[in-house]
């Protein structure tokens, strides 16, 4: 069942390698390094960071019984570029900090806005879904807000704040592929073994009790593992809305809502849909690239409104 899915990444792959500023046949003939050097590596962190967003969101929607949760829209985005920033800020660093300490600052901010989120969303001891969502994004635009303005004083190469803000994936080293990659090896193990209690979740939590799930527990581990995977995702990549809440639906419609099945294909179709917004990002006005992150969002914005509408 996850056969088109990985045939969808392998096709992106092939088109995202192809296509770009330079060509890959000059005068001097075939030049392998512009493959090697320049758009492998960004084509293998662009299938990370969209896994990772993708999985995140399965895991968010999941936990919150809400198929509007994503990391971005609880919070969760711009509490781990808080934390970016607030690291950049204590460096008094002329650019961004470093790929490790991005990702434990990312980490940090992530998890202290959800927090923040969970603690305001309780009523009589009882968390409300769509209360949540409400919470992260009124704190989500707050946070973001703070952490514009601090990068904005911190850094003086604005065009490196704005590229992080609108997400990218300009420069990529091999390198680079190492936190989020881990993060998204352990953040799928942990979820695919905990796969039954999303299962369970999904019912309410009521229901996750009749079955043996301890909801509040599950809520606290796999909401961790949600933050890890978004916060070196954006440590990584910056600020790329809307893959985690496209992915996991499109992902429904090949495989089902299982999430042992639902994990792995989200994964799949979110590097795909990544990899791909940044081809189309490389090409559709050049010289210039535009950033991915908006791609998503010109795609992410639409799917949103229709969600939306049939709630309404």
């Amino acid at each position: 069942m996850r056969a088109p899915a990985s045939r969808w990444l392998l096709l992106v792959t092939v088109l995202a390698l192809a296509v770009g500023g330079a060509l890959l046949l000059g005068p001097a003939g075939w030049d392998p390094g512009i493959v090697w050097d320049l758009r492998a590596p960004r084509v293998l962190l662009g299938v990370l960071v969209g896994a990772a967003l993708a999985v995140a969101g399965v895991i968010f929607q999941a936990l919150l019984r809400n198929d509007l949760a994503e990391p971005y829209l609880v919070g969760v985005g711009p509490g781990a570029a808080l934390g970016v920033t607030l690291a950049a800020w204590l460096a008094g660093a002329q650019a961004l900090p470093s790929a490790a300490t991005r990702s434990l600052a990312a980490f940090l901010g992530a998890v202290g806005v959800a927090v923040l989120v969970f603690a305001g969303a309780r009523r009589a001891g009882r968390t409300s879904a769509a209360t949540l969502v409400l919470s992260g994004v009124a704190l989500g635009l707050l946070v973001q807000a703070l952490a514009t303005g601090m990068l904005y004083v911190a850094v003086p190469r604005w065009d490196l704040v704005m590229q992080w803000l609108l997400g990218h994936l300009v420069g990529s080293a091999w390198l680079d592929a190492l936190p989020v990659g881990s993060a998204l090896l352990l953040g799928l193990c942990v979820a695919a073994w905990r796969a039954r209690e999303l299962d369970a979740l999904t019912l309410g939590e009521d229901a996750a009790w009749l079955v043996g799930v301890d909801a509040r527990r599950t809520l606290l581990w796999l909401g961790a593992v949600g933050c890890l995977l978004a916060a070196t995702a954006v440590a990584t990549a910056g600020l790329v809305g809307f893959v985690g809440l496209v992915v996991p639906h499109l992902a429904r419609r090949v495989v089902g809502a299982g999430h042992r099945s639902l994990l792995p294909a989200s994964a799949l179709l979110g590097g795909a849909l990544l990899v791909l917004a940044d081809a189309l990002a490389r090409v559709l006005c050049p010289p210039l690239e535009i950033p991915p992150g908006l791609v998503t969002a010109a795609v992410g914005a639409p799917v949103l409104l229709v969600l939306l509408l049939r709630r309404a």
